[in-house]
């Protein structure tokens, strides 16, 4: 039986008067990933947000191994989780990637670990030869490949994905692909939004879908009458 990693319950949030998310339960346990669908708009960054801990619920509960995210243990927690936004240059803020991968693994293990585990997941994904560029000059296949690194360098139980293969060209989806399956081997959790629906297909253990602010756990692949995706 597969740990629970990540629980969601009764989640509720809003920017203004009107709530965004509502009434959301979630479960992803190791080794699983869960992927959020739904329209533009519908809320789907949002939610990452709050189950990264990047923002606080109006209403309800989040847990991360079993543990109540809130803001006595937010910061304990949140080096539990990884997280790769939909736009990469939202979280580089380093001089060299180099700097960028190894920056959570060197604050929660120290320089040289934070050094060698860059490294290693740099040759995993096959960036070496980037990391003593600025990542703001990298084109965004690189920028993709740079901001996943960045969030599994300090191995992490739970990865938050965004879009993680928008804008992407065929070579580094598979790149892409090829990480999440491995990384689901090795029984870390994942939630990934997105409109890719060969994605979903090949590597989501669940779908839910995620709609006027609401979330339920269904298949948009079915909504639409489509086949399954190739192995």
């Amino acid at each position: 039986m597969r740990r629970e990693v990540l629980k969601a319950l009764g989640v509720e949030f809003g920017y203004y008067k009107e709530p965004v998310i509502k009434g959301v339960d979630l479960s992803v346990g190791e080794g699983e990933a869960a992927a959020v669908y739904g329209p533009t708009g519908s809320g789907k960054t949002t939610l990452l947000l709050l189950l990264a801990g990047l923002l606080k619920p109006w209403r309800g509960e989040i847990y991360i191994m079993g543990e109540k995210l809130d803001e006595n243990n937010a910061r304990k927690l949140r080096g539990l989780i990884g997280v790769s936004f939909q736009n990469p240059d939202d979280m580089f803020f380093n001089d060299t990637v180099l700097d960028e991968i190894a920056y959570t693994p060197s604050r929660l293990y120290g320089a040289g670990e934070g050094l060698k585990a860059a490294s290693e997941v740099a040759e995993i994904l096959g960036i070496t030869h980037l990391l003593d560029k600025p990542p703001y000059k990298l084109s965004g296949g690189q920028k993709r490949l740079v901001s996943l690194a960045a969030a599994i360098a300090h191995r992490p139980k739970l990865l938050i994905l965004d879009e993680p293969t928008v804008y992407l060209d065929e070579e580094t989806t598979e790149k892409v692909v090829r990480l999440i399956t491995k990384l689901k081997e090795e029984g870390v959790a994942i939630v990934l939004a997105t409109h890719d629906l060969e994605l979903i297909c090949r590597v989501a253990d669940k779908t839910y879908v995620l709609e006027g602010g609401r979330l339920a756990e269904g298949n948009p692949l079915v909504k639409r009458g489509l086949c399954i995706c190739r192995a």
